[in-house]
């Protein structure tokens, strides 16, 4: 039997990275008890046009049916979720959780993105809670853990702090939006002198001024905060991301974890904790996501809820400053005589059952294929043989085989 060691390490094509990526997601998102959802890829426009702070409808790509109405391409998938809950649902007293893996449609303002996306995320139908909360951002830092990363950031911060700051000042919606630019691209230089144009309170001036050097260590963060003159509903907003931080230092994930109040999601359907994933190397983040409590009334039934999404595509290109190699794009080959076939067949079926990939090869064939495998299988004529790691094991039949197999998943 030909060792696995001698095989070379082959690199991934983007195709083999995309599938990788999914299949880690996919397996992730059921350690958490979700269940997969899909919805059409042709929606109503009005489902869209209707919902308060949606998604820019010029970014929409719209098509006309046979009967004239207007559709639109999915651009977006956690509102027809939300839609498709409420309407079909009978009990949304408990918690719900569903992920999906679909395409989404947008009209990019940049010429080089594509207009089709591939987009997976989960939606958590629960009450607000910090637990709650941090589970999602542990699962997004487990999720990127998953993929091979290691430099992984997490920004943390709260819809409501910059809503209440804003709400009672005499701004316009174009005046909010500049300022929500300007907090976001974290221009110092730019918002006190935007600010002194506006009728604008000095106190209220002076903490949306510090917003931009409220980010860091949660405790650094919080310390900055004494001094600054804050609402009851801003200290607990406060609170309530210290509350998250402190179970998300239970999950053992603080290191990868930034608050940030100046944080601001342009998905207008937030109305809770927001955050945002980076990874090493790569300048835009791969996962939003956040907490909506109140999108559910915009079709007549409170459903709070919290999710994230990440683009595969840009997953895909954040590997590319990582040398990912596929050691074993395989589980399991199976390499047989001539009169053995038959037997092969048989243990490949068995093994397919139970979620391996297995490849089958003849003698004269085996050579010619370069692919790795976690595990080998030689079916001779007067015996049969496993191999794992340096290890060479006979047996006599399928039971023996999967005690070995079983072995070498306990010892991976």
């Amino acid at each position: 039997m030909v060792r696995n060691e001698e095989y070379p390490e082959q690199m991934l094509s983007d195709n083999e990275k995309f599938e990788r990526i999914i299949k880690s997601i996919n397996k992730r998102f059921k350690t958490y008890g979700y269940k997969r959802i899909k919805t059409s890829a042709f929606e109503q426009y009005d489902l869209y046009s209707r919902v308060k702070s949606s998604i820019n409808q010029n970014e929409m790509i719209k098509v006309i049916d046979h009967t004239g109405e207007v559709l639109v391409l999915r651009p977006d998938v956690t509102i027809p979720i939300t839609r498709e809950l409420v309407q079909n649902v009978p009990d949304l007293s408990s918690e719900l959780r569903y992920f999906y893996v679909q395409e989404v449609f947008r009209q990019p303002f940049d010429k080089n993105d594509s207009v089709e996306r591939t987009q997976a995320g989960i939606e958590y139908f629960c009450d607000s809670s910090p637990e709650a909360d941090a589970e999602v951002i542990a699962l997004a830092c487990h999720l990127m853990k998953d993929l091979g990363f290691n430099d992984i950031k997490i920004e943390l911060g709260h819809a409501g702090f910059f809503n209440e700051l804003v709400q009672d000042l005499p701004l316009t919606l174009q005046q909010v939006n500049q300022l929500k630019s300007l907090i976001q691209a974290k221009n110092v230089v730019e918002i006190g002198p935007f600010l002194k144009k506006l009728e604008v309170d000095d106190e209220v001036r002076e903490v949306i001024e510090r917003i931009p050097f409220l980010y860091g260590n949660a405790i650094d963060v919080s310390e900055r905060m004494k001094g600054i003159a804050l609402t009851e509903k801003m200290r607990q907003t406060l609170d309530y991301l210290m509350d998250v931080y402190s179970i998300l230092k239970m999950y053992g994930l603080e290191h990868y974890i930034v608050i940030d109040l100046g944080l601001i999601n342009h998905m207008g359907y937030y109305s809770g904790v927001i955050f945002q994933g980076y990874v090493e190397k790569f300048g835009k983040p791969v996962l939003m996501g956040g907490r909506y409590d109140e999108l559910g009334n915009e079709f007549g039934t409170a459903l709070p809820a919290i999710g994230f999404a990440c683009e595969i595509e840009s997953l895909v290109k954040a590997t590319e400053s990582k040398d990912i190699i596929s050691r074993f794009p395989i589980d399991v080959k199976i390499i047989y005589v001539a009169d053995q076939l038959e037997q092969a067949i048989a243990i490949a079926n068995e093994l397919r059952e139970r979620n391996f990939s297995v490849l089958l090869f003849s003698t004269n064939k085996e050579q010619a294929d370069r692919r790795q495998s976690i595990y080998s299988i030689c079916l001779e004529k007067e015996s049969n043989s496993f191999l794992y790691k340096d290890k060479t094991t006979s047996f006599l039949d399928l039971k023996e085989l999967l005690g070995l197999l079983v072995g070498g998943i306990d010892q991976k």
